[in-house]
């Protein structure tokens, strides 16, 4: 009875090491604004509880839409961005205990490009997370990537102003009034030469 009894909870123990832990799940929430002097402003919100500990990514964007400008950490003991490689930002932060209240983790800046129009995507990858006790987070990004329409710059009109015919109307005007003072004058000499 002992022997089988040891046999089974050596198959119990087995199995509960083959069985895979579960990690916490964290969905941190992007958003994307495009402004109206065109600044791309990319947002991560981090929602209450998440006791995270550790946070790395690699934000993507498209380097021939987007200019990278700059990165403002708004949580974390310690931070840094990796911004060498076009078309990419790394994001790292470290916490000396864990971020459990809501809060913005980062935000992100760019320039749109002069010639760019349409949409353009901005996602994640390489994502990393851990809790205060150094166990993996699942985390990720609510609504998948972002999608973000750019509004072209409205063309320069190189048209003539409107007000260029009123001033092209005085001209002539003036130019009508100096020509009849100049005959008026021609003719009046005339009449004291013949005189």
């Amino acid at each position: 009875m002992k022997k089988t009894l040891s046999v089974l909870l050596a198959c119990l123990l087995l199995a509960a090491l083959m069985i895979p832990a579960f990690a916490a799940s964290v969905s941190v929430t992007p958003k994307a604004v495009l402004s109206d002097d065109g600044v791309v402003t990319v947002t991560l919100d981090l929602p209450a509880g998440a006791d995270l500990a550790t946070f790395a990514t690699t934000l993507t964007y498209d380097a021939d839409k987007l200019e990278f400008s700059e990165v403002k950490f708004g949580a974390g003991d310690m931070y840094t961005s990796n911004t060498n490689t076009a078309g990419e930002v790394g994001l790292y932060m470290v916490w000396s205990t864990s971020q459990n209240t809501a809060d913005t983790l980062a935000t992100v800046t760019f320039k749109v490009k002069e010639d760019a129009a349409g949409t353009t995507d901005i996602a994640f990858k390489n994502t990393e997370a851990t809790d205060s006790t150094d166990q993996a987070l699942d985390l990720s990004f609510a609504g998948g990537p972002l999608s973000v329409t750019l509004s072209e710059l409205p063309p320069v009109d190189e048209k003539i102003p409107s007000t260029a015919g009123r001033y092209a109307a005085i001209g002539s005007a003036c130019a009508v009034v100096v020509a009849a003072a100049v005959i008026t004058g021609v003719a009046v000499k005339r009449r004291k030469n013949a005189a």
